[in-house]
């Protein structure tokens, strides 16, 4: 029931109300239909749509993949453990194998390939943050290859926006994000 759902909306009141609504970095496919008819109808009503990023924007999509780099001159195998990094590298190896196998028709109708895919998902590894290559073996499931090429929520949401030439911005910068997951240290990594 509509009702029952949880919209994960806030309202500001004011003249007009403001909204604030908590998104999640998921394909939007797996949560669009619970997302409750009052949160699409405030989406709809506002002029202006501000995301945490803007990931419609070339620079800002270029700024999180630098900020995932290790230093100048530094491998993960320079910075991790030699077995977990075998280890990584194992898996690494097995995904990439398995790729194929978990891509879904309609991808391969697309023209995606497996090995682009790859590596457009861990191209480069060997020189990214341990903390962010933790993120990506943690989307390297065959559930989210196959969700590949859906946008997740923010992402459609901002591309419905500009599609509906509504004003958007971001309330955050890359450094914002960047800099606490960087400052990690290996042990809370």
């Amino acid at each position: 029931q509509q009702g029952e759902l949880n919209s994960f909306l806030w309202t500001i009141r004011r003249d007009p109300p403001a909204y604030l609504f908590g998104t999640i970095h998921v394909p939007y496919t797996r949560v669009w239909d619970f997302i409750p008819d009052n949160s699409k109808a405030a989406f709809h009503a506002s002029s202006s749509v501000y995301f945490e990023l803007d990931l419609t924007d070339p620079f800002t999509i270029s700024g999180l993949a630098s900020c995932q780099m290790l230093p100048h001159g530094e491998n993960l195998q320079d910075v991790l453990p030699r077995e977990l990094y075998r280890r990584l590298k194992r898996h690494l190896d097995y995904i990439k194998l398995m790729l194929p196998h978990w891509m879904t028709p309609d991808q391969r109708g697309k023209g995606l390939y497996a090995d682009y895919l790859f590596n457009a998902i861990a191209g480069n590894w060997e020189r990214k943050r341990p903390v962010w290559v933790m993120l990506m073996v943690n989307s390297l499931t065959e559930t989210d290859i196959r969700s590949r090429g859906v946008p997740v929520l923010d992402l459609y949401l901002a591309q419905e926006a500009e599609r509906m030439k509504k004003k958007t911005g971001a309330v955050e910068r890359v450094e914002e994000q960047c800099h606490p997951l960087n400052g990690l240290n290996f042990s809370q990594v």
